[in-house]
């Protein structure tokens, strides 16, 4: 689950927290890197190497020997910079982490093992590079407010972003930091959008509230929407939440043990790139992030919420064990934990989801073992649209209020266009107003009602319904 809310991070003298010593190396190693060992000198005579740019040499030397070639030049007030070459970089870079983990094991005791043992990290089974597997999705929209009502825009945003990410073509791949730019991956998944429903419900926050052990919004007959066959097609659910969390999904096991609530969970306001996203989380990544739950990988840091005593970790070898989940931030440089540099832009971190940007090699062993066992079916399901737009209508015996508590119009959905009576009791069961209107949608100004609870009485065809109304201002 991806949830967003402050924790400490003082530096303290416990083993919680990084050590003094810790945090004077973690400056002078930011401090080093970022200088990029550029050295500049204005002399009269001036040695300087041959042209770089940036990191690139734009000439090789003229001796063909790989080696920096100084020449004089009597060039007076020339300013010149030397970079090192690309691989001696990237190796001293591996030096200098190198250095401070050795230092820091003997100087912190916030990594020596207090629980039970780290899982097992497994060697990589590299798999051959082939044709994309192509999953097919559907998205069902189950709203109780107008804002939740996300467009199909909004939607075709988030498969654009996970398209992208999911091949390792996403536009911060080029800005991974050095330490780990080798390590992103191309998982060569593909996803395509095969049915968008819509479904109203008069039950605010929906996504985490159960009626008997059962996730309300996956079930058309607890006020959400059944998903589509969970074998053949990848099931995602825009729904409103008030549990804090920007999305939630189901691990494999957790699927086969309740087939109907298989899929991924988020927020309409993390959901794609467009319409009612709000930053930091308007670049998709929480879906992204809990596709990663749903093929089956774990946190960097491990199942538990921190893992500052540095014991847990999610048993892929390529990524460092971690003790922080850098729960929204954005760092620039990987900070140091556990004894080495942390992969902050992982997609299986909190970072804000500017920062997010690579999975690696063994994440993608994970999710295709995965793919070939527990969601094996996924490869066989069709990309055929199984639907258009869908405006759910209720149950022919059903009556659903929209948008409640209401400030100034009530929404009345009725099962079809037939007249109906409708009248609004204060608590006292005095009546406030009435009217008849014909369904489908039937709308009650309740603006000069005063704020309080009412109970609306709908008469439609031969039955009687009862609805609670809460206006609010």
């Amino acid at each position: 689950m991806r949830v967003w809310r402050s924790l400490p991070r003082e530096i303290a003298g416990s083993n919680k927290y990084f050590s003094m010593t810790s945090r004077i190396f973690t400056g002078f190693t930011r401090l080093w890197l970022s200088a990029e060992v550029h050295l500049q000198t204005y002399t009269k005579n001036v040695f300087r190497p041959y042209p770089f740019v940036g990191s690139r040499p734009v000439a090789k030397p003229k001796n063909g020997s790989g080696k920096v070639l100084w020449v004089p030049t009597s060039n007076s007030k020339v300013k010149s910079t030397y970079a090192l070459p690309p691989y001696l970089r990237k190796a001293l870079y591996l030096m200098l982490a190198l250095f401070w983990s050795c230092f820091a094991m003997n100087a912190q005791v916030r990594c020596s093992v207090t629980g039970g043992a780290s899982p097992k990290k497994e060697a990589l089974v590299p798999f051959a590079t082939r044709e994309p597997i192509v999953v097919p999705v559907a998205v069902h929209v189950v709203w109780h407010t107008p804002e939740e009502n996300i467009s199909d825009e909004q939607i075709e945003s988030q498969l654009e972003v996970l398209n992208q990410d999911f091949r390792g073509t996403n536009f911060e791949i080029p800005e991974v930091h050095p330490l780990f730019d080798e390590l992103a991956s191309d998982l060569e998944i593909e996803f395509c959008l095969v049915a968008i429903t819509r479904t109203p419900t008069e039950i605010a926050g929906i996504t985490n509230t159960f009626s008997e052990g059962k996730r309300r919004l996956c079930y058309s007959d607890l006020g959400g929407r059944d998903g589509f066959d969970p074998s053949q097609y990848l099931n995602i659910w825009a729904a409103g939440r008030n549990d804090g969390a920007l999305g939630s999904a189901t691990f494999p096991e957790e699927g086969l043990a309740k087939p109907k609530e298989d899929g991924l969970y988020i927020r309409p306001d993390a959901f794609g790139t467009t319409g009612t996203v709000s930053p930091p989380f308007e670049l998709g990544r929480t879906c992204t992030h809990e596709l990663g739950h749903y093929f089956n990988l774990q946190h960097l840091w491990g199942p538990n919420e921190d893992n500052f005593n540095c014991n847990q970790d999610d048993g892929i070898a390529d990524t460092p064990l971690q003790a922080d989940t850098y729960q929204g931030t954005c760092p620039t440089f990987p900070p140091m934990s556990c004894g080495s540099p942390d992969m902050f832009m992982n997609f299986m971190n909190f970072t804000e989801d500017a920062c997010m940007a690579i999975f690696t090699p063994g994440q993608k062993t994970v999710v295709l073992h995965t793919l070939q066992t527990y969601r094996q079916g996924l490869q066989e399901g069709s990309c055929t649209p199984v639907s258009t737009t869908i405006q759910e209508k209720p149950e022919a015996d059903q009556v659903l209020l929209l948008g409640n508590p209401v400030s100034s119009v009530a929404r009345i959905l009725l099962p079809g266009n037939e007249p109906a009576q409708l009248a609004i009791f204060d608590a006292a069961g005095r009546l406030v107003q009435q009217v008849n209107a014909f369904g489908p949608v039937v709308e009650l100004n309740a603006e000069g009602i005063y704020a309080g609870n009412y109970y609306i009485k709908i008469s439609y065809g031969n039955k009687l319904y009862f609805k609670k109304l809460i206006i609010a201002r």
